[in-house]
């Protein structure tokens, strides 16, 4: 079931970040013909393309998770055996969880809050809780992913520096 899950959330993300990129894109090759070949511009066009950008931000986000592509700091795990690596990728996930757990509560709070207000951008006129629902939802995203790295982690425990560069090494001759 996990691995369905992933494998759902996987594509999910996938066609997400294609959307997005490909809305951002096509409206700021518009709106540069606009301005450069008509001498007007989209008013709508900067907030559309700002949107996007923010939603690729936080689909990316859990994107990193996934495929462990976030910045670290491997110095613990470059000189541990592998059962303490095991542990310190568990420790970092669950630190991870709790951060997605604050960004999704706080996120979807943000959503509920403005929703009340009924607060709208400026230049779309969309309700602004609409821009803000991408917080909570990649918190959501944030903390499957990291279930999955533990998962993954108990499953199949990481190799020290050493064991992987005794790899390469092979791999070479």
């Amino acid at each position: 079931m996990f691995e369905a899950l992933n494998k759902l959330l996987d594509r999910l993300e996938s066609v997400a970040m294609v959307a997005f990129m490909s809305i951002a894109t096509i409206i700021t090759t518009f709106q540069v013909v606009y301005r450069y070949g008509f001498n007007s511009s989209l008013s709508w066009a900067e907030e559309v393309v700002i949107y996007s950008i923010v939603c690729m931000s936080f689909v990316g986000a859990s994107m990193g998770v996934r495929h462990g592509v976030h910045i670290s700091v491997d110095v613990l795990n470059a000189f541990a055996p592998p059962s303490v690596n095991r542990w310190l990728h568990i420790l970092t996930a669950v630190l991870g969880i709790l951060f997605a757990i604050a960004m999704a509560y706080l996120g979807f709070r943000l959503f509920l809050s403005t929703l009340e207000r009924g607060m709208l951008s400026p230049a779309l006129r969309i309700p602004m809780a609409w821009v803000y629902l991408p917080i909570g939802l990649s918190g959501v995203l944030l903390i499957v992913r990291y279930c999955w790295v533990i998962h993954e982690v108990w499953r199949k425990p990481p190799v020290s520096l050493a064991e992987e560069l005794a790899a390469e090494k092979d791999k070479l001759v």
